[in-house]
This record gives structure tokens, C-alpha cells and sequence, in this order.
């Protein structure tokens, strides 16, 4: 992981900035919708148009940095209020090359700092700006909020229609009413071309049974296919109207420089394309008081925060092939292990029951010789064992035994 003394140092301070052009196009089409097709044809086409609105401004924050986490939230107003209807955090290596974008269910229940109760996380916006919003996930997943970058989901609806709208496969008909806010969303099932509005209307919908769950893979569907579109050559007839969108409002808050954004756009490239997956924060719909919340699971936090946000995972760690088995008889045990070795990018090919359920200790059964045996070992605090088996599919093989129960 790299020093992170110097960001570590620096406050938190919410800059609500003109939106220029280069840096809006940035962010609010490559690190809100996944894609740097944008910025990255402005700057073949012409760098000057880059390099004049941008060396001038200081250095920038992520010199020196190789792996860090970026908070991403859209942001929406209604009745008056601030709520962060999307809340992502990516973590970025720009050496290996790999994104991680793991979503938080908007309903999470968590501490928000100076709250006397436990609260959504989509309020701490509300209450405290893009500062609050960070505190309070660094502290509930243990982990450091390098920066951030809050948008208006207004300024979604408006980027979709400057890009000419965006192709998505609507799985089953949408539809829903809320005349308090406005909302009006009727969505048909099958191939379909979204305009701007009816693009955040299906990344907004969650009223059927997959709730807020269901709407963030809904989400994640569109910003691949956004995200595809970007990076494709016909963005380069939209990118006058683009320009003209963003410099219409202040539609981004952020604490990145310039400098940065032309070091993440140039980073961005196939390869890690590639390898950005997408995650969701476990947890169990529940309602508390009459209110409805997501309450996460919280031995899961520690598996998730460790791989995917503080450098635990890596792509070459789907090199090896894994089987889980359950050795203890605990019902999903080996399905929540396969979740905690996959949040490390291990390849997990499948998950069975042990001969017996007699095993008092967890092990690492080697089948083929591999250098990721150790890793998989520490991490699970196992003890390893070979019996290799030229015929086995897996290189390795976990039991899950009684040491694991209520872990």
C-alpha cells in the first residue's frame, strides 16, 4: 500500500468548483459512470486544450500515490433535503491496473458522527456535507476515504442526453408512483434506448422485492453500459453538447485537482477496464421503528474492507482455482468463506459439502502445487496440508472446520 502520511494530513474541505469542462467530463462520465472515453479523446485530439486549463493549478494530490479509494455519491434533492441516493467507493491501483467498486445500500443503518441514534448513511450528507459522508464510512468500514466526488443525479439525466441516450435490457416492467416527489417511473420490459430521465428513473427504482439491492445492480447495469458507450468512437459527435451541459451548472463537489483528473483519465485504460468489478456490502433488509433499513453484516465488513478498499485483493489471485468445502455441518459456511476469499480476488470454482463434519480445524488441502498456498492460508487462519491429485480440478482445496463457527 502506498504513504498515505501526506493525504492523511490534509482536511477534508468541501470545494464546490466551477465546472470546467475537462474535469467535470472526468468525473462525472469516468468516475461516476466508469469511463475516461471523454477526457482521454480530448487528449489525443488536442493536448493543449488539457494541458492549458490544467498545469497552472498546483500538483496535485495523487502524485506519489499507486493504490488509494475514491468516494463516489450521487447526490438528490427532495423536500428539501440531501440525501445520497448512490453511494460507491473505488479503490484504484494505478500500477496493477484494477478498480474495485464496492455500493452501499443507500437504507445501511450505521453511527453517524454527533448523532445521537443510528441513522441511514444516505443522511449523513444532509447533515454534514461531503465531510460527514466520509467520516462516517471510513469509520464504519475501517478504512481511509482519500477523496471524493459528489454529483447531482440531475446532471446524470442531463450527460445521458448530451451522449445521446443508452441502450439497456430492462429485465421486467418498472413501474412505480410518488407524487410527493415526482417520481413517475413506467419502464417496460426488454431492449430498450433510455433517455436521461428514464436512464436515473431505472437506476432509481427499488419497489419490488429485491428492494435496494435489486436497484444497485440495476445501477451497476447502467454504468457498464454508459460506460461502454463513453469509450466508443460515436462519443466523439457528442462531446460539443457535453461541454455545453456541464458548463451550464455546478454539478460536482470534489476534492481532487486538476493535475488528477489528467493522471486518472490517462490511467484508465482497457486493462483495467477489465478488471474493475463491481461489489454490493452485505446485508439484511430489516424494519426497526417502523422504518426500513439495511442492517450489514457486520462480521462480513472486515473480509470486504480488507480485500476489495485496503489493498488485500489483487488480479493475479485468479490464477489459482479453489474449492470450499463445509467440514463443520454449519449451514452456508463454505458459501460465506467462498464471499470472504473472492472479496481477494481468488477464483472460487465451487462449493460442496466435506465427506464428513467432523473437522475441528479449518484446512488448506494442497492438490497442485501453487505460490498463493501461504496467502490463502493466513488469510484463513488455516493450517495446510498436501495430498496432491493430479486429477483434482482445484489447486487447492479449504474444508471448513469447527474453529470457524461464529467467526
Amino acid at each position: 500500500m502506498p504513504d498515505r502520511t501526506r493525504i492523511a494530513k490534509q482536511s477534508f474541505k468541501s470545494v464546490k468548483r466551477r465546472p470546467w469542462y475537462i474535469i467535470a467530463l472526468w468525473f462525472l462520465i469516468s468516475f461516476c459512470l466508469l469511463t475516461t472515453g471523454i477526457v482521454l479523446y480530448i487528449w489525443k485530439v488536442n493536448p493543449s486544450i488539457v494541458t492549458s486549463v490544467i498545469w497552472g493549478q498546483g500538483g496535485g494530490r495523487l502524485d506519489g500515490l499507486t493504490e488509494f479509494n475514491i468516494l463516489v455519491a450521487g447526490l438528490d434533492e427532495y423536500g428539501g433535503a440531501k440525501r445520497t441516493d448512490t453511494i460507491m467507493i473505488m479503490n484504484i491501483s494505478l500500477t496493477e491496473k484494477y478498480a474495485n467498486v464496492v455500493s452501499i445500500p443507500r437504507d445501511t443503518r450505521v453511527n453517524i458522527p454527533g448523532v445521537s441514534r443510528m441513522d441511514k448513511i444516505n443522511s449523513a450528507y444532509q447533515r454534514g456535507g461531503a465531510e460527514l459522508l466520509v467520516r462516517t464510512l471510513e469509520n464504519f468500514l475501517g478504512i481511509q476515504i482519500d477523496f471524493y466526488c459528489v454529483f447531482q443525479i440531475k446532471a446524470a439525466a442531463a450527460m445521458i442526453d448530451a451522449m445521446g441516450g443508452v441502450e439497456i435490457d430492462v429485465d421486467k416492467n418498472l413501474r412505480y408512483t410518488d407524487r410527493a416527489q415526482g417520481l413517475y417511473i413506467n419502464i417496460p420490459k426488454g431492449r430498450q434506448h433510455l433517455d436521461g430521465k428514464t436512464a436515473t428513473e431505472y437506476a432509481r427504482f427499488r419497489h419490488d422485492a429485491h428492494g435496494d439491492i435489486g436497484r444497485i445492480e440495476r445501477q451497476q447495469k447502467l454504468i457498464d453500459a454508459l460506460s461502454k458507450k463513453a469509450a466508443s468512437y460515436e462519443i466523439i459527435k457528442h462531446l460539443p453538447r457535453l461541454a455545453v451541459e456541464l458548463m451550464k451548472n455546478d454539478l460536482i463537489v470534489t476534492n481532487l485537482s486538476f493535475n488528477d483528473a489528467v493522471i486518472l483519465s490517462r490511467t484508465y485504460d482497457d486493462q483495467m477496464r477489465r478488471n474493475t468489478m463491481f461489489f454490493t456490502m452485505p446485508g439484511t433488509p430489516e424494519t426497526i421503528g417502523g422504518i426500513s433499513y439495511v442492517t450489514p453484516h457486520e462480521k462480513e465488513l472486515p473480509y470486504l474492507a480488507g480485500g476489495l478498499l485496503k489493498g488485500g485483493f489483487h488480479p493475479r489471485n485468479r490464477l489459482v482455482r479453489i474449492s470450499v468445502e463445509n467440514g463443520c455441518g454449519s449451514p452456508m459456511i463454505a458459501q460465506i468463506y467462498r464471499a470472504r476469499l473472492e472479496y481477494y480476488g481468488f477464483n472460487v470454482i465451487k462449493t460442496d459439502n466435506a465427506r464428513n463434519f467432523d473437522h475441528d480445524r479449518t484446512l488448506v488441502v494442497v492438490k497442485h502445487k501453487t505460490p498463493f498456498t501461504n496467502s490463502v492460508a493466513r488469510l484463513l487462519g488455516a493450517e495446510v496440508v498436501n495430498d496432491y491429485d493430479q486429477d483434482s480440478l482445484a489447486d487447492l482445496e479449504v474444508i471448513i472446520g469447527r474453529d470457524k463457527l461464529n467467526q
